[in-house]
């Protein structure tokens, strides 16, 4: 079973999914929190495991997914983390230096700025350098600080897919990324999140992209510059890691920037990120009416 944001009739419910049926966490144990980071806190301070709570899911209401949308799979408390430039052959298509950084290079995405699966990624009127990114993306869920490597993974609830779409125009004005990056409804997540039980193995899965079909980026997450685990390791040095935090752990070769001649996203484009293990992500484009200044 897998977690994701289920809307049913215009309002989103935390829910267990599994293939074509969910059911609302609430429907599982009345306890249990609707917002996606206090409910992976609760289990852990009730210490229930992900595997206990799917037991006691078999006689639960199951409805049928029918009829329902994903939002994305996040909560307004979630902190989103990314890691630019964590694979040198991307690196290097955007004429960045690669010889050894001494850290991983952190920029920030707000959850304004995503939708979820199957919903619709938009760009500003009079912009014409709307790029993707598919990228592997970690869920927090078990708090902590000054993790060390070798028990990094451990805090890991689960993973998702992200296109960690990008305005490049606004993003390369200044030195910062922030509003490149944070367009509302720029980017997309889910459709769910994978428990880590059932990726043993997050650095050797295939990442791939695709535009109208078309394969842009296929990649292997062993190319990470900086490992999920050394990720996990410098964020918590500097601030307490909680449930419900996300990290999205960079981009292989392939994007849209990195083409000769460059090959950015069109009103009415569809885009798809595959991810081994995981629910594909797929998403339409559309132009919104106001622009940037």
């Amino acid at each position: 079973m897998r977690l994701g944001m289920i809307e049913s009739a215009g309002t989103p419910h935390l829910s267990l999914v599994d293939g074509d049926r969910f059911v609302p966490v609430g429907a599982v144990n009345r306890e249990a929190p609707a917002d996606m980071a206090d409910f992976l806190a609760w289990l852990t301070e009730h210490g229930t495991t992900w595997a206990d709570f799917c037991a006691a899911a078999a006689s639960a209401p199951w409805q049928p997914m029918a009829g329902t949308r994903y939002a994305p799979p996040l909560s307004a408390k979630s902190r989103i983390f990314c890691v630019g430039k964590n694979y040198a052959d991307h690196a290097k298509e955007m004429g960045m230096a690669t010889d050894g950084p001494v850290a991983p290079d952190i920029f920030i995405r707000f959850p304004s700025s995503f939708v979820g699966h199957e919903g619709t990624i938009e760009y500003p009127a009079g912009e014409s350098s709307f790029d993707f990114e598919g990228e592997l993306t970690v869920v927090i869920g078990k708090p902590g600080a000054q993790i060390d490597e070798a028990q990094a993974l451990d805090h890991v609830f689960g993973y998702t897919a992200t296109n960690d779409g990008s305005l490049r125009r606004i993003q390369k004005r200044t030195s910062q990324f922030t509003l490149g990056k944070n367009v509302d409804r720029s980017g997309a997540m889910g459709p769910t999140i994978v428990p880590a039980g059932e990726i043993p193995e997050p650095q050797a899965l295939t990442l791939k992209t695709l535009v109208e079909g078309e394969m842009m980026q296929n990649g292997t997450t062993a190319d990470m510059t900086f490992p999920i685990a050394t990720v996990i390791a410098v964020l918590s040095s500097v601030t307490e890691l909680q449930p419900g935090d996300i990290i999205l752990t960079g981009t292989p070769a392939g994007v849209g920037a990195g083409r000769k001649p460059p090959r950015f996203l069109e009103a009415g484009e569809t885009v798809e990120v595959q991810i081994e293990g995981l629910d594909s992500l797929s998403m339409t484009v559309a132009m919104r009416a106001n622009g940037v200044r």
